[in-house]
């Protein structure tokens, strides 16, 4: 297990643990739910990223490289923390 997926997990627990103890239980599943896609990239990158063929009616004929894959969902993954943040800085204005 490389250092982006520990990372990757810890950011995942750490939006989790937040999500069930400040909310609702159903906005603690939304958080789940959401973090479901940009772990399997990180996670699972290079396997995603050599699927070709149909996917939600779209056809996908090229493979992609793991490495996009991976920035992706290191994308996703920091998007609710970087707004966070950014609102914070907004308000404290």
């Amino acid at each position: 297990m490389n250092i982006g997926k520990v990372l990757s997990l810890l950011l995942a627990a750490a939006y989790l643990i937040a999500a069930f103890t400040s909310a609702t239980p159903e906005n603690g599943l939304r958080v789940l739910l959401f973090l479901l896609l940009p772990m399997a990239c990180i996670w699972f990158s290079e396997e995603l990223g050599e699927f070709t063929g149909n996917w939600g009616g779209q056809h996908i004929d090229q493979k992609s490289p793991g490495c996009v894959l991976t920035f992706v969902g290191w994308v996703m993954l920091l998007m609710p923390l970087l707004a966070v943040l950014f609102l914070r800085l907004l308000v404290k204005r």
